[in-house]
């Protein structure tokens, strides 16, 4: 079944060309496709400015068991106005995805909208996106009012008296005491009583607010605009858009269109336009870069009759009534206290900050093919068409100004009498196309790197070129100088980078003993794997005493909801 909705989509893909698409120009029967939702773990729905939210998001089928459709999942936070705080894009792995943010001290007192959802999800009428409330206190920043609130939520101090729950019919967590002195290391266990094994779960451990809300915002209705169809993400990110036509106005078929996501590691796409005049690229390359550039792949000329139009991936929620929060006077204390220690924490940030992996370098498409030519090997000559002449013997220039043109020789056809020869080579610089052949020919030949020419005829995406000429600059940063009715400059954020959290550990460590610890989230492991033999996990306390809870939430692979919790005390030494 899995292999023939995959087929499905490629189809549907190549008809559509488009991450969401008016239901009439649908040709197919949607209903083959299973649902899909997200469902949504945080650390904390009250935080103060300063401190990290931490989320993990479950991409989900109808039956709660993780879906097999979309790779790239979002998580967003929004104000009352809709105005966005935050938008993460971040790769699904084995149905799950999970993120953190900083929450600065920029933002406001009040009630926040964390929201997540797939492209696909959007298609659901109820429950396009997972909604979540978040209460942000900002002990820097005086709240100004400046409407007069619809509702009004209380935050109110409250009496912690931690149970320990009853978990024998699902995952028993057990410490090795039930109560800690500071720094002092907790071994932790996970007993699982659960029939049917696997599945991926959070372990969060984190100190009990003393707060109590009441009056909780309601939830907006969950549901997208209707008569669009919304394409799964079934590879990596889907970008599309329209080629117009100027004079008429309409979309254009057969129109070729490139991508370059720049940078060392640089991804370059082409795409052609359908009946529709639609493109689409499915990015599923990793990349570090915010802003990318799309191309109409013709002449300048010809350009000036099209106009590129570029598909928004934007989630409009709508505005949401004004609420007040309004903090309990009681809280005076606790939130002095927890802001001093906060301002603490973050002053000695770089000693406790997570560890952000790499992402995986991306070979160029053209991986080791060709010959290089590293400038600084040879006598460096001050422009570009001498360098072709002198250096880079397996290309050339010919003609000049707007009759320019650029080809390779290749060896096997000294006397160019081949099928592929007189059809242009790829151009690149820095992986950007080169359309208009000065902006290489008249480029400052010293600050180029390197030159790699690949002779032989060369297939990619839906044309054929005699060969491949790919230039490096010394800075990596060339644009192309294009007019702006053919090139666009578009934002793509890349996919949120995993990271390797802070873990302290005082056996032996003279160097920490210095320095002050006021954590309240003492564990955050958003991808535990608990085997039938359950899960051992350690991790040490801080300087900040008080009732700390653990909690353990996930889905099982039958998709059985699992949320399990137990109890500890710290007190001070």
């Amino acid at each position: 079944m899995t292999k023939k909705l995959i087929y499905l989509l490629f189809i549907f893909s190549g008809l559509v060309a488009k991450a969401q698409i008016p239901q009439q120009d649908i040709s197919i029967d949607t209903s083959v496709f299973p649902k899909e939702k997200v469902e949504l773990s945080i650390n904390s729905n009250v935080l103060l400015a300063g401190e990290l939210l931490q989320y993990k998001a479950f991409n989900l089928d109808l039956s709660n068991k993780k879906s097999k459709l979309s790779k790239i999942l979002y998580v967003s936070m929004r104000n009352e106005n809709d105005s966005v705080v935050f938008v993460h894009k971040l790769k699904v792995e084995n149905g799950t995805a999970s993120g953190d943010f900083f929450t600065p001290a920029t933002l406001q007192t009040g009630v926040y909208r964390l929201i997540s959802y797939t492209n696909f999800s959007k298609n659901n009428t109820q429950d396009a996106y997972v909604e979540k409330n978040i209460y942000i206190i900002n002990t820097f920043v005086k709240t100004i009012e400046t409407k007069k609130a619809i509702d009004t939520v209380k935050v109110n101090l409250a009496t912690i008296n931690p149970k320990e729950a009853n978990t024998a019919k699902t995952v028993q967590i057990t410490s090795s005491k039930k109560s800690y002195g500071f720094r002092e290391k907790v071994i932790l266990n996970l007993k699982n009583n659960i029939k049917s094994a696997g599945g991926n779960y959070i372990l969060s451990i984190r100190k009990i607010n003393p707060v109590e809300i009441s009056e909780k915002v309601s939830k907006t209705a969950k549901s997208e605009s209707s008569g669009i169809f919304y394409v799964p993400e079934l590879r990596g990110e889907l970008i599309s858009g329209l080629v117009l036509s100027n004079k008429e106005g309409k979309p254009v078929s057969g129109k070729e269109v490139s991508l370059t996501i720049p940078g060392k590691d640089f991804v370059f796409k082409i795409a052609k336009t359908n009946a529709n005049g639609r493109f689409f690229f499915s990015v599923n390359e990793a990349y570090n870069v915010d802003q990318s550039i799309i191309q109409l792949y013709t002449s300048e000329e010809d350009a000036a009759n099209y106009s590129l139009v570029l598909d928004k991936k934007d989630f409009d929620l709508g505005k949401s009534d004004p609420v007040a929060l309004k903090l309990d006077s009681n809280l005076k204390d606790w939130l002095q206290e927890r802001s001093v220690q906060l301002q603490i924490e973050n002053a000695y940030f770089d000693t406790k900050k997570d560890s952000i992996l790499n992402n995986k370098i991306n070979p160029a498409f053209y991986d080791n093919l060709g010959t290089v030519f590293l400038l600084d090997d040879y006598t460096r000559f001050p422009s570009v068409k001498e360098t072709f002449v002198e250096v880079v013997t397996m290309a050339a220039i010919r003609g000049s100004g707007t009759n320019s043109r650029f080809l390779v020789n290749n060896e096997y056809d000294p006397n160019g009498t081949a099928k592929f020869n007189d059809i242009p080579p790829l151009v690149l610089m820095d992986g950007m196309l080169v359309q208009n052949n000065d902006d290489l020919i008249n480029f400052n030949a010293r600050e180029i790197n390197s030159i790699r020419v690949v002779t032989k005829p060369y297939r990619y995406g839906p044309k054929i070129y005699s060969g491949i000429i790919a230039v490096e600059t010394k800075k990596g940063d060339f644009v192309p100088t294009i007019s702006k009715n053919y090139v666009e400059e578009l934002n793509l954020p890349p996919v949120i980078k995993k990271k390797e959290q802070y873990s302290a550990d005082y056996t032996d460590n003279a160097s920490l003993s210095r320095i002050p610890d006021y954590r309240v989230q003492l564990l955050w492991q958003p991808n535990v794997n608990l085997s039938r033999e359950g899960y051992s996990t350690s991790f040490y306390t801080s300087d900040v005493s008080g009732d700390f809870e653990i909690s353990l939430e996930g889905y099982t692979d039958d998709g059985t909801f699992i949320s399990s919790k137990n109890y500890f005390k710290v007190i001070e030494n």
